[in-house]
């Protein structure tokens, strides 16, 4: 048994940089992936990304716990505190904050930490779950039954995030552990907001059964580029096989 993985990172068509970026870090145990997406625009978007990949992947790598849901909450801890130093020492990166999604994966189990409105979505025998809930204004009217999902995806007021790191040295923090069905058939992306503001769950499903990893992410890529690209995306799939 084992994994297979494909990545993608670009930039949106009106954007002059990416401000996302990924992290992919193969352990002795399984695989460490990593998507953050620069919040507020300018240098201190691109660089909050940036440096909370490397700084994760440093904390996860030195750190001696076995409890890898431990790690990567420590990780999280480490380069939110990181954000938020440079951000009130710095005039140039001044509000800088990020979204992100850390995700480890072995043959039997998935662990994850989640802030902000990146996602990961598990696609178990051809049908799509969402395991991850946004940390914004949208997604809080849909919790409290002010909004439907149609109105919500074309709200003004989407982009709007309630939750990131960098923001504060306080910072509240999604994790989850599942223990896989090892008879299932499993694949998992964790990708930026940039793909499902384009692309809805069902269509999402669809592509992502396509069985030939490759296609898989140039269908996404094409099919996001088609829509304009409004805003920078990235994509991590990871499979497991046998």
């Amino acid at each position: 048994m084992g994994y297979n993985y494909v990545s993608i990172t670009k930039k949106g068509s009106n954007k002059r940089s990416n401000e996302d970026s990924i992290g992919i870090l193969e352990l002795e145990d399984g695989i460490l992936c990593i998507v953050c997406d620069g919040l507020g625009g300018g240098l201190a978007a691109g660089k909050a990304s940036e440096i909370c990949v490397k700084t994760i992947q440093t904390y996860f790598l030195e750190s001696n716990k076995k409890n890898h849901l431990s790690r990567i909450r420590e990780s999280i801890i480490s380069a939110n505190a990181e954000l938020f130093g440079m951000s009130i020492s710095s005039k140039k990166l001044k509000g800088m904050a990020t979204t992100t999604d850390v995700f480890f994966f072995n043959n039997s189990t998935i662990i994850w930490g989640h802030i902000g409105d990146s996602r990961i979505y598990h696609l178990k025998n051809g049908k799509l779950y969402q395991l991850t809930k946004d940390h914004s204004l949208v997604q809080q009217m849909l919790d409290k039954g002010y909004i439907s999902m149609k109105a919500a995806s074309k709200h003004p007021n989407k982009n709007v995030i309630m939750s990131a790191l960098g923001e504060s040295l306080d910072v509240e923090i999604d994790s989850s552990k599942l223990i896989l069905d090892t008879k299932a058939d499993h694949r998992f992306m964790i990708c930026s907001d940039g793909v499902n503001a384009v692309l809805g769950k069902k269509e999402l499903e669809i592509i992502l059964k396509e069985n030939d990893l490759d296609k898989c992410i140039n269908l996404l890529d094409k099919k996001i580029k088609s829509a304009g690209a409004p805003d920078d995306y990235s994509i991590i799939i990871i499979e497991r096989i046998q």
